[in-house]
């Protein structure tokens, strides 16, 4: 390589982990800064009080410091388990609930449509989850999409988004799990590690790709050259950092779409059964009314325009 790429090369890493830090994005400094505004665009149009954060104010304040945190109250464990019920009676009644997964992970899509399914989510969105995003954003929230699905065992080995990744969309986008049981490491409910630790591990990782041969683009790897560098650095390194929330039934696990995370493995015997959900900063109030009449179905994997209207 000579002086020219390797000065490129330098820029183009310098500039991938600024936006990294600056952003909480793996866009890339092109695209990463248009989220960005757009959330402080949302936070100045922003007029109405936010609710008070009461019994949540522990977890707003860890998501802030780690990019993950979990809480659960009386209300999520209630709407959790009217939920369930419902599942539970289509299924004794014989109704097709779940589809096969495609990817055989082990990931069975629910087969209707998640919102309109089950208008007790709204209450949580009005409720504990909605007031821990607006005092996150600073601002209201949208909803990008809404998915449940039931995690079995299928695989002895963990394969594709079980393993250590990150979803690499836009850094103002809050991923939140929402479990319908009780949970305990057995179920393989959702790892990740704070944002400071995944930062670390970014900012090293296009270094370390060149130098073991594996591709080091910023979207991602074909040939699983990131799977296994991520794999291998967090149990090298980061292992007693790694976070696993589990608890009773309806817990609430906020995480940043950018930090590192594996989904659900769950030992022979055991399931998961979870609500997965894509929230965005918004400038008006969160369009119930549209969510009701259209539903969420996920419609890609985040929006190209941070002005959309969703």
């Amino acid at each position: 390589m000579n002086l020219l790429q390797q000065t490129r090369q330098t820029i183009s890493d310098r500039l991938f982990t600024t936006a990294l830090a600056r952003h909480r994005c793996r866009m890339g400094w092109r695209d990463a800064p248009r989220y960005t505004k757009h959330w402080q665009a949302c936070v100045k149009a922003m007029h109405d009080p936010l609710p008070q954060a009461g019994e949540l104010a522990p977890a707003i304040e860890a998501f802030r410091r780690n990019g993950i945190a979990s809480f659960h109250t009386d209300e999520t464990a209630a709407i959790a388990r009217s939920i369930s019920a419902r599942l539970a009676a289509r299924e004794a009644a014989g109704e097709t609930v779940w589809q096969d997964d495609p990817e055989t992970i082990g990931n069975n899509r629910y087969a209707g449509e998640t919102w309109r399914d089950f208008p007790e989510l709204e209450g949580l969105f009005r409720g504990p989850l909605g007031t821990f995003l607006e005092h996150y954003f600073g601002c209201h929230f949208r909803i990008w999409f809404g998915l449940l699905y039931r995690n079995t065992p299928k695989k002895d080995a963990r394969v594709g988004s079980q393993r250590w990744h990150s979803d690499s969309g836009p850094g103002s986008c809050v991923n939140v799990m929402f479990y319908l049981d009780e949970t305990a490491p057995e179920n393989g409910p959702l790892e990740a590690l704070p944002w400071p630790d995944a930062l670390e591990i970014f900012r090293g990782e296009r270094a370390a790709l060149r130098a073991s041969g594996g591709a080091h683009d910023t979207g991602g790897d074909r040939n699983g050259a990131l799977y296994d560098y991520y794999g291998k650095v967090v149990a090298e390194r980061y292992a007693e950092r790694v976070m696993q929330p589990a608890g009773p039934t309806g817990l609430v696990v906020p995480f940043l779409n950018n930090t590192l995370h594996r989904g659900g493995f769950p030992m022979p015997g055991h399931r998961r059964t979870a609500m997965v959900f894509h929230c965005y900063p918004g400038k008006a109030p969160t369009p119930y009314e549209r969510y009701r009449r259209e539903g969420l179905a996920k419609r890609g994997s985040y929006p190209k325009d941070p002005g959309e209207t969703f």
